[in-house]
C-alpha cells in the first residue's frame, strides 16, 4: 500500500486532501509542522509528501532537504501561493517531482494521486 504524508499548517487543507486519497488505496498521514514532517520521515518511508512551503517552524525547503537524505526515492508535491522567491522556486523545481499553486482545485490532487496509483 502506497504512504503518503501531508504536510501543511492549515488544518482545512490537510483533511480535505486526506479525504481525495481516501478514494486510493493509499495510507495517508498528516503534519502540522515541518518539525513533525521530519519526525515522520525519520520514522517512516513515504511514496508521496505534499508539502507546503511557508510552515510555522521551519519552511518547506527545509524539509525537502531532509527528505532527499533520508528517502531519495520518495516522490514530492509542493504546495504554495505565490509569491514565492526566484531562488526559492528554482530550488523547488529542481527538487519537487510537482508544483502545485494554491489555491488549487481538487481535480489537480485526484489527478495526482491516479498517476501515484497508476506509475507505481
Amino acid at each position: 500500500m502506497k504512504k503518503i504524508l501531508i504536510v501543511d499548517d492549515n488544518e482545512l487543507i490537510r483533511h480535505s486532501l486526506k479525504r481525495v486519497f481516501c478514494h486510493y488505496p493509499v495510507e495517508v498521514s498528516l503534519a502540522a509542522k515541518g518539525s513533525d514532517a521530519i519526525t515522520e520521515i525519520f520514522s517512516h518511508f513515504y511514496d508521496l509528501c505534499m508539502l507546503d512551503i511557508c510552515l510555522p517552524d521551519i519552511n518547506g525547503i527545509e524539509v525537502i532537504k531532509h527528505l532527499r537524505s533520508l528517502s531519495p526515492a520518495t516522490k514530492i508535491a509542493i504546495m504554495t501561493a505565490p509569491p514565492i522567491s526566484d531562488d526559492s522556486k528554482g530550488f523547488v523545481l529542481m527538487e519537487a517531482n510537482y508544483f502545485i499553486e494554491k489555491p488549487f482545485a481538487l481535480s489537480e490532487i485526484k489527478t495526482l494521486a491516479h498517476m501515484l496509483i497508476e506509475d507505481g
